[in-house]
């Protein structure tokens, strides 16, 4: 039997147009509404150690575990073979199955999104699915192959297993990590190294049959982690191989399930099929005539996973920072939540993500983030617990939802307050001025959180702009949700407001730049020109007059907007780097000292209708803004937004390549920009 190259069929689809290298720059992610999810290249090839056809939460929605990371796959004619997959192995490809690609599709909308690939070489079709099953943690490979001959066909396809955390490598040698079970139809292998972690592999439709002949492929190279600056080889499975011959369309599928504890309870999950809802299910009404909304409202929903704990079958809604790598993050959360689910109308979720935070609030402190294998939670956040304020307001205002201000908002604003007020964790406490001062030189507590080696980027200690902003913010929402309920709190927060209304502006303005220092310590002030200024003209109200929002706006305008976003520091300054690049630290030190972020859009954009007045011409203007990133949903993962960018020309996406809060932004940026 003969395996023969063939030279490239022309796609028909603009996802498989360019260079092998540009086809590996675009990826494709599913979700599954747990913390799971199956990613790819738009050819099927892996470029990252989080590429895989099914990644599973072990404790959703974190815990996650890379289960079948490929399938091998093989059309048979006659006596010649065809391969349709591509992998590389150090710089060299093989297969390479992409160049009999013509085509591909998907359909991210819950439940059950999928992507499709299709191959074309003259003498047969085939059509491969790839479907992640909502809300269960299994993924469908559906084939299906029509020839256009008189020869036998056979379809082959070899699952390559990983059975690892999400963030390892699978390394060859020794005993094998994993005990391994087969069956005329399925195998199933079972870790040594967690008894939990399972995989089954099953023929759920056609005529597989299975042939166990397992063989170790060594070292698969991942371009984008070597990029990263980590190792990028790993080496994987071939576990066997399903076969199904035929003479005619042969239409064949396999499942995979994880964490089924026997081959019985596999089977049970793998026939479970919902019905498909319309794509349109997670958009609601006043969204579905706008194409741009109702897209990003699509992508939003990825990040909307359930978070399941011992004590509730049901569990509560989350949201999942970003993918691949990031877990529920607090501040992440409560500047998404809009965006997320409060401009899409889904307000119990939303309420169910602030209680979820809540209720795990401590020392006044909000959670920043809950730990990826179930540990304590980490409360390294001066901000987390004032954007908790800002989006339960939010939430109170779109759902008019009065009860729960009473059930557990009221408590937690006031823990809040009180806890600055007195001082907490992490140096955080309220001046004299009223101004919140936090943190040292060790510690990394706003957003630009970047630490390596022991050392902190960004440190930020004292007053940093955009947390006294949103303390102003946060104190006129508390005054006038508590007036009522609890006269001492709102009596509070208005003297505090009435000292800020002096303060804030007589420590941050830097009069030399016309714009607002980035933070200010007791012994000095940091002249850094950042978007962080930018929160004291977005939020209101604002603590600055009118001249100065201006001016701020013209700044952060002129040296911080980019087509995708704000830089994190401007160019002029001696710590600019332009290019987020290199191994882990030398990334870090670009993280927010130059890169450009596409969340704070929406506050740019906001700023900027504020300073004028919401006008028609403003809104249009900021529209005409927001373009390149719509655009963008076409050009690296594909439907949603990445979380950051290089901060010169040609702005290369980097980091997270799906990122929520860029996603719930710039939807929230654009529905700000609809036209009157």
């Amino acid at each position: 039997m003969s395996t023969i190259a063939t030279p490239p069929v022309q796609a028909t689809c603009p996802e498989l147009a360019g260079s092998l290298d540009e086809l590996l720059t675009r990826e494709w992610l599913l979700t599954d509404g747990l913390g799971g999810f199956a990613s790819s290249s738009v050819i099927g090839c892996p470029t990252r150690r989080y590429h895989g056809l099914l990644i599973a939460p072990q404790r959703p929605p974190l815990q996650r575990h890379l289960l079948l990371a490929n399938t091998l796959d093989r059309i048979i004619v006659g006596n010649t073979t065809f391969d349709l997959s591509t992998f590389e192995f150090n710089g060299a490809f093989h297969p390479t199955g992409y160049r009999l690609q013509t085509g591909f599709a998907i359909d991210t909308a819950q439940p059950d999104p999928w992507v499709e690939l299709s191959f074309n070489h003259g003498l047969f079709d085939v059509r491969k699915r790839i479907t992640l099953c909502t809300g269960h943690r299994a993924v469908r490979l559906t084939y299906e192959l029509t020839p256009h001959c008189q020869k036998p066909v056979a379809l082959e396809v070899s699952p390559l297993v990983a059975l690892r955390d999400f963030h390892a490598f699978r390394r060859a040698g020794g005993a094998d990590p994993w005990h391994f079970y087969s069956e005329d139809d399925a195998a199933w292998f079972h870790s040594r190294e967690d008894g939990e972690v399972t995989l089954a592999v099953l023929a759920t439709q056609g005529n597989f049959c299975w042939q166990p002949q397992p063989v170790w492929w060594h070292t698969f190279r991942y371009r984008v982690e070597f990029e990263r600056g980590f190792s990028e080889q790993e080496d994987l499975l071939n576990a066997g191989t399903f076969r199904a011959d035929g003479a005619g369309t042969l239409t064949c599928e396999l499942t995979a399930v994880g964490f089924a504890d026997c081959l019985p309870a596999a089977r049970k999950l793998a026939d479970h099929r919902p019905r498909r809802r319309r794509s349109s299910a997670v958009v609601c009404p006043a969204l579905r005539d706008d194409p741009v909304a109702s897209r990003l409202a699509v992508a939003a929903d990825q990040f909307v996973v359930r978070r399941m704990s011992p004590d509730s079958r049901q569990g509560s809604t989350t949201i999942l920072a970003g993918y691949p790598w990031f877990g529920d993050w607090g501040r992440d959360s409560f500047i998404a939540l809009e965006g997320l689910l409060l401009i899409p109308r889904r307000y119990t979720e939303a309420r169910e993500v602030l209680a979820t935070f809540a209720g795990a609030q401590r020392n006044g402190l909000i959670p920043n983030r809950f730990d990826d294998y179930g540990g304590e939670c980490a409360y390294n956040s001066v901000d987390a617990s004032l954007w908790f304020i800002h989006a339960a307001d939010a939430y109170l205002r779109y759902s008019r939802d009065e009860r729960a201000w009473e059930a557990f908002v009221h408590e937690a604003c006031r823990n809040v307050i009180h806890g600055f007020c007195e001082g907490t964790d992490f140096d955080i406490r309220v001046d004299h001025r009223g101004l919140v001062s936090c943190g040292n030189e060790q510690t990394q507590i706003t957003w630009m959180d970047a630490k390596c080696d022991g050392i902190a980027f960004t440190p930020r200690n004292g007053r940093p702009v955009e947390v006294n902003a949103l303390w102003y913010h946060v104190l006129h929402v508390v005054a006038q949700r508590a007036a009522q309920s609890d006269p001492e709190l709102a009596d509070r927060c208005r003297e505090l407001i009435v000292r800020l209304d002096t303060s804030f502006a007589e420590i941050f303005w830097n009069r030399s730049a016309g714009c607002l220092y980035d933070c200010v310590a007791d012994d000095r002030a940091d002249h850094a020109v950042r978007p962080n200024q930018i929160f004291a003209v977005s939020l209101a109200p604002s603590p600055l007059p009118t001249r100065q929002q201006r001016a701020v706006l013209g700044v952060v305008s002129e040296q911080l907007l980019t087509p995708y976003g704000l830089r994190t520091l401007s160019p002029e300054h001696l710590r600019y780097i332009s290019r987020y690049r290199g191994n882990w630290f030398e990334r870090d030190r670009a993280y927010h000292n130059g890169t450009v972020w596409s969340w704070p859009v929406g506050a740019f954009v906001e700023a900027h209708l504020r300073v004028h007045e919401f006008s028609p011409r403003a809104k249009a203007c900021a529209r005409g803004l927001l373009q390149p990133l719509i655009d963008h949903l076409d050009q690296a993962a594909l439907g949603t937004v990445s979380e950051i960018f290089d901060a010169d020309q040609p702005y290369t996406p980097r980091g997270c390549p799906a990122q929520a809060w860029s996603v719930a932004e710039l939807l929230r940026a654009w529905q700000l920009t609809r036209p009157d």
